[in-house]
């Protein structure tokens, strides 16, 4: 086993520990939701949920129904609950005898302590070999019940770890599945809006930009209605791979609704993405598309583009509303434009 697989393992079961521990305190069951909610808050992958819970946490005040409504908020629009069942019914029962376990490690603790002290008291009274025996043999008793315990609950654990990872492979697997527009591939609307809840957030508190481009292919109806809607649905797919094509990897690219996309740019200021927004529009309409059935030249496929920068009073509403409005700004110019709803970069509406 490697350095980084060791390592890797460790922090897991690590992870683990803490999410059991705080579990326990809290008086909440562990179940797969559970788990999976407050293995997200340890584990820092969401910081927004961790900005929520943590405040809950530390007064104590957080209850199975605020657990099962954040639950809901961010992981819900997916099939995790019946993956949860069928994957995590073993594991909940596993995480319920850690805990058990935990427990009796603590009474076992205080007994061995006890035994400690006490054979302290008989070696200061002992005069003779037989009480020294004694107490050697009662030690010896007491260190290997120790000993076996400690044992069984580091299999114990090592095993809930493996059945932790099993799960969470599971439940990403499904989850990832569920964000992706089926269709084209790319992100769908649920993981859209829960990416402007995670990158508003990180933008505020760290005080960086953050640009929201809002995409339509124009005229999309005439198309559909001249050559069906599987001919739409190549144009669609066409689109979302010119948007995947230009953006970067810490871009997210997401179809936002029927034959609308978005892409989210963290780290970006307006001017930018306006000038990514202008290339997407240069890429599309460079393009001429041939029908796949009959070899038919379709024509040029065109895009509406809008741009937007987050600012620090803004709410994410207001973000797709500027980049909305942009957007509408690029049709009702005529479209096959790029518009930038920002006061610093006025006048570099292009076509």
């Amino acid at each position: 086993m490697s350095t980084a697989t060791k390592v890797t393992g460790k922090n897991n079961q690590q992870q683990a520990q803490k999410v059991i521990k705080l579990l326990d305190e809290l008086g909440l069951d562990a179940s797969p939701d559970n788990y999976q909610l407050f293995h997200a808050y340890v584990s820092g992958e969401k910081p927004s949920l961790a900005k929520e819970i943590r405040p809950l946490i530390k007064d104590k005040a957080l209850d199975q129904t605020q657990c099962t409504t954040l639950h809901k908020r961010y992981f819900a629009g997916t099939d995790l609950t019946d993956q949860a069942l069928k994957a995590g019914g073993k594991f909940s029962k596993e995480l319920g005898t850690v805990l058990r376990m935990l427990s009796a490690a603590e009474r076992n603790t205080v007994e061995y302590e006890k035994t400690l002290s006490g054979a302290t008291d008989i070696l200061a009274q002992a005069n003779d070999d037989k009480s020294l025996k004694e107490m050697v043999d009662t030690l010896l008793a007491a260190t290997t019940k120790m000993q076996d315990h400690t044992q069984q609950l580091e299999k114990k654990l090592n095993k809930t770890t493996d059945e932790v990872n099993s799960l969470r492979t599971n439940l990403e697997q499904v989850r990832t599945e569920a964000m992706t527009d089926a269709l084209t591939g790319i992100a769908n609307r649920k993981r859209f809006d829960e990416s402007m809840l995670l990158h508003c957030s990180a933008s505020e508190e760290g005080e960086k930009p953050l640009s929201l481009i809002l995409c339509d292919i124009d005229h999309f109806k005439r198309f559909n209605d001249t050559w069906g809607h599987q001919t739409g649905d190549q144009i669609i797919r066409f689109v979302a791979s010119c948007l995947q094509r230009h953006a970067s990897k810490s871009h997210l690219v997401a179809r936002y609704g029927g034959e609308e996309f978005a892409v989210i740019m963290p780290d970006t200021d307006g001017q930018t993405a306006f000038d990514l927004a202008d290339n997407i529009r240069a890429s599309v309409e460079s393009k001429k598309l041939l029908r796949k059935s009959t070899n038919e030249d379709m024509g040029t496929v065109t895009v509406s583009l809008g741009v937007a920068q987050f600012s620090q009073n803004d709410s994410i509403e207001d973000l797709i509303e500027h980049a909305d409005e942009a957007l509408y700004r690029s049709k009702h110019a005529g479209r096959n434009k790029v518009s930038i709803n920002s006061d610093a970069a006025k006048g570099r509406d292009a076509a």
